[in-house]
């Protein structure tokens, strides 16, 4: 089975260049960030289908022919027969939802032109369960966290942690499954399992305190200390309580997909942090791999908690190919664009150099990545300053020259403009070690309080 992960994948990615270039899209987005009196960018009420199109026609423009498509975080963006879920209902995603399915209408248009759509699911972003008619969050979390508040995760300081839920909660895991499996049955070609929101997945419930306490005499939130690994074995704990998701996922997808007639990779989408940080937000993924529990890793730049705030592609593409398994880099659009309240939001007004994105991209390509994924095309391929990166970045040869031969940014003139060299091409919730972005996760209360590692 690990020996054809790599063909499964294969099989289903078109190519863009010497690689698969992949977007990861929510095509609501770029009318949520762009909303003007502009024709051409207001939402299409009348044409809910154009929506759909517009988003797939930008990507193949830029030479992206595989799309990510997101199929919900905590509700569902698509029209679901599962009575558990829930439909998302904000703007801009409503008025669409109300009159077609963005993803069956996405797989057909896909089809005619030679697309492939892979379904991704946010594992843990519930939001604010608690919110009410009119609040800012309503109708983007589900009914089932609003009516399971026992089934919310716990800070280490015992507080509630609203926008997650507790994989130790057989409910909470059987939820997310029926929903991948509904996805798998609509016909992406792979399903995608993003684990970037939220981190840490697990945390303090009592449902994963009280079972810990038995085993090693130990209350894990009494762990006070400044050394990883004081807190290796809780964190190893935590992570074998979801790789028993993941695995309990593979059985039902591969029994799926003999029903079915045809493979449906699976793909986790993580960050490039350090080998210990992966652990202690729950994602064992070399024995995701060493198992044959997944196909491929998807990675995102995402330094996030200030113990190690470096990026570690190269181990997590050398571990994934030890176990012949595919590995899709990443780049985030942290600074590669800017929504409302920014100024002249089409234009690149001095935040955005294209150096350290092709640095970002070429490192990963210089380790081995099969294939590149940017995270919000929906957006970024609509942006005439990007679009020379875009349809470079499945050409591995000229995104090395680039990153070696590219004047370098002025850094005065990013910093002056909320910007950074460091910072473009990161995940949006990273850690931008900046003395006055000190934002993070933390083993230490003192710093991140309730929500310490």
């Amino acid at each position: 089975m690990a020996e054809g992960s790599i063909k499964k994948m294969q099989n289903i990615l078109k190519p863009s260049g010497d690689v698969p270039v992949m977007g990861i899209s929510e095509f609501q987005n770029w009318y949520q960030h762009y909303d003007y009196d502009i024709p051409e960018l207001e939402l299409p009420v009348d044409e809910p289908e154009k929506a759909i199109t517009d988003c797939i026609d930008v990507h193949l423009e830029t030479g992206m022919n595989n799309i990510v498509w997101s199929c919900g975080r905590s509700v569902v963006a698509y029209h679901s027969e599962l009575e558990r879920s829930t439909r998302q209902g904000t703007y801009p995603m409503k008025p669409i939802l109300d009159q077609i399915c963005p993803l069956r209408t996405a797989l057909d248009y896909a089809q005619k032109k030679d697309m492939a759509i892979l379904g991704r699911l946010a594992m843990n972003r519930h939001y604010r369960p608690n919110s009410k008619p009119g609040e800012a969050w309503h109708g983007n979390s589900s009914r089932f966290a609003g009516e399971h508040p026992e089934y919310r995760e716990k800070g280490k300081l015992s507080r509630e942690i609203s926008h997650r839920l507790c994989y130790a909660i057989e409910e909470v895991k059987q939820e997310r499954v029926d929903i991948l499996m509904e996805i798998q049955r609509l016909g992406v070609g792979a399903l995608v399992l993003d684990y970037c929101r939220q981190m840490p997945v697990l945390l303090y419930h009592d449902a994963l305190v009280e079972p810990y306490k038995e085993k090693t005499g130990i209350d894990p939130r009494e762990i006070y200390s400044t050394r990883p690994e004081d807190y290796a074995d809780w964190f190893q704990y935590r992570a074998d309580v979801l790789t028993g998701f993941m695995e309990k996922l593979r059985r039902e997808v591969a029994a799926q997909e003999r029903e079915l007639g045809r493979d449906c990779p699976i793909i986790v989408r993580v960050p490039d942090c350090a080998p210990w940080l992966m652990i202690a937000y729950g994602l064992d993924i070399e024995r995701w791999c060493r198992d044959d529990l997944v196909d491929g890793l998807m990675l995102s730049p995402f330094p996030r908690t200030i113990e190690d705030v470096k990026l570690y592609p190269e181990r997590h593409i050398e571990t994934a190919h030890k176990y012949n398994k595919y590995v899709i880099g990443g780049i985030g659009s942290l600074n590669l664009m800017r929504s409302k309240g920014n100024g002249n939001q089409l234009e690149n007004t001095g935040f955005y150099h294209d150096k350290p994105v092709y640095e970002k991209a070429a490192r990963q390509y210089r380790a081995g990545a099969d294939a590149m994924s940017i995270y919000q095309t929906e957006t970024l391929a609509r942006l005439d300053y990007l679009k020379s990166f875009l349809v470079t970045a499945g050409n591995t040869g000229k995104v090395i020259e680039n990153s070696e031969k590219m004047s370098d940014p002025d850094p005065e003139v990013l910093i002056r403009n909320n910007s950074s060299p460091w910072s473009l091409g990161l995940d949006w919730h990273s850690c931008w070690c900046h003395p006055k972005m000190r934002r993070g996760e933390s083993l230490s209360t003192m710093i991140a309080g309730n929500s310490a590692l």
